[in-house]
């Protein structure tokens, strides 16, 4: 069976074959090739979005690759001209399924669009955009929102802008629900989201296979450094940074040697001239908190990590949470999860699909930095509990990133899928 992937990045596999630095976002993508490879059941194409001075075209361990042009800079603009694009990936490599990852993004939208291949269209909903969108100032003072700073002018990327932003990406990401057939997901949030906009559309649950360096190191208690906290993002409102800093004060109170770590982009920094200049209106209200709360020693912004250090953060690290105001699957819980870490996080999206509460993963109502700050200092406090949490979190994970299971669940998804454009 032929199966052409439409991705939202150039995926690792390729980014090495070129010489190119690799993405350690949408890591699931790379799971899944691992299990491709190792199977050998499916002749596999992928295509990425591609700057005009990239290849676009090639093959590394059997798998093709392809590019197509879009501006991934902003990808709430539709650009038809994407359908003759990925009209001639299909044309060339002939897909029996093809399987596209994001709902929000323009080749998704112009792959289901194009009359001759839409029935062999697969849909992998991720975050709902959509609703991102809704949430999106997650709770900021308004002069936050409304302000822009010297970098979102020159960028037109002020905070209220990337919620127009996210707002149209939403109105593509509610078109393609309703031209597809074929949607996969993983919780019951999403599968509601679809049944409320398209209730003729197939929708199978598939669970998402982690990257390979996660399968088989454990935490443990004793290795980590203590009252440690780790967050993997903070890049815009909605993640919940800003709560988690405020959390942090209450919980210094108690432990005045907390430590909190954050993964991605330094939104914050502003020791260079450059970094002055670049520094986003979320960046400046964050430093601000930090300033206010007297957390300058307390919170490290760790910048962008390989697979590798993720794992060796999140084993170093006393408790990992997710203070976000919306969540549909997040890997990074799953990622948590199956070290066998204690974690907490906002109940909220598809998360209470992903965990029990209190049993596996202790939950809080977004936005309560009190609730928050608590379910934290009982992890701290209660060295058994968080090591009988982390042990429940692990036993569950194994089960729902079962890479071989998952890969199976796929390609049956995708036999059933060809079978009937036969």
């Amino acid at each position: 069976m032929k199966v052409l992937w439409i991705c939202n990045l150039m995926p690792a596999i390729v980014a090495g074959a070129l010489h190119k630095p690799a993405t350690n976002k949408e890591g699931w993508v790379m799971g899944t090739v691992s299990q491709v490879i190792k199977n050998r059941n499916l002749t596999l194409g992928i295509a990425y979005p591609v700057s005009e001075e990239e290849p676009v075209h090639g093959e590394v361990d059997g798998i093709a690759y392809f590019g197509f042009y879009e501006n991934s800079l902003h990808p709430e603009e539709y650009d038809k001209s994407l359908e003759s694009f990925l009209g001639l990936i299909c044309e060339e490599f002939q897909p029996d399924v093809i399987h596209c990852f994001g709902t929000e993004y323009p080749h998704t939208l112009a792959m289901l669009r194009i009359k001759e291949w839409k029935s062999r269209v697969l849909v992998h909903l991720q975050g709902i955009v959509d609703i991102c969108a809704a949430l999106y100032y997650a709770g900021i003072p308004e002069d936050v929102s409304e302000r822009a700073t010297l970098r979102d002018i020159i960028k037109k990327d002020s905070i209220w802008r990337q919620k127009e932003k996210f707002e149209k990406r939403g109105e593509n990401e509610k078109e393609v629900l309703r031209l597809a057939e074929y949607v996969c997901g993983r919780t019951e949030f999403d599968k509601r989201y679809l049944e409320d906009i398209n209730k003729s559309c197939t929708y199978y649950t598939i669970n998402e296979t982690l990257r390979q360096e996660f399968y088989g190191p454990r935490w443990e208690l004793g290795n980590c450094s203590g009252h440690t906290i780790f967050v993997a993002q903070g890049n815009y409102p909605i993640k919940g940074i800003h709560y988690m800093i405020m959390a942090l004060a209450k919980i210094k109170e108690d432990y005045p040697d907390v430590r909190l770590y954050v993964a991605g982009d330094n939104v914050t920094a502003y020791r260079t001239l450059k970094d002055k200049l670049k520094i986003s209106s979320y960046g400046k209200y964050l430093r601000d908190l930090i300033h206010e709360y007297h957390l300058e020693e307390h919170v490290t912004f760790l910048g962008q990590l390989t697979s590798r250090e993720m794992v060796d953060r999140y084993l170093n690290t006393h408790v990992y949470v997710i203070p976000s105001v919306i969540e549909n699957s997040p890997n990074s819980l799953g990622e948590a999860m199956i070290l066998g870490m204690p974690c907490v996080a906002a109940r909220v999206g598809g998360i209470p699909s992903l965990a029990k509460e209190e049993e596996e993963v202790l939950m809080y109502e977004a936005q309560d930095t009190d609730a928050l700050a608590e379910a934290v200092k009982k992890l701290f406090r209660d060295e058994t509990l968080a090591e009988e949490l982390g042990q429940a979190a692990h036993a569950r994970a194994v089960l729902t990133h079962d890479a071989q299971a998952n890969y199976k669940m796929l390609c049956w998804v995708y036999d059933v899928i060809a079978q009937n454009n036969k």
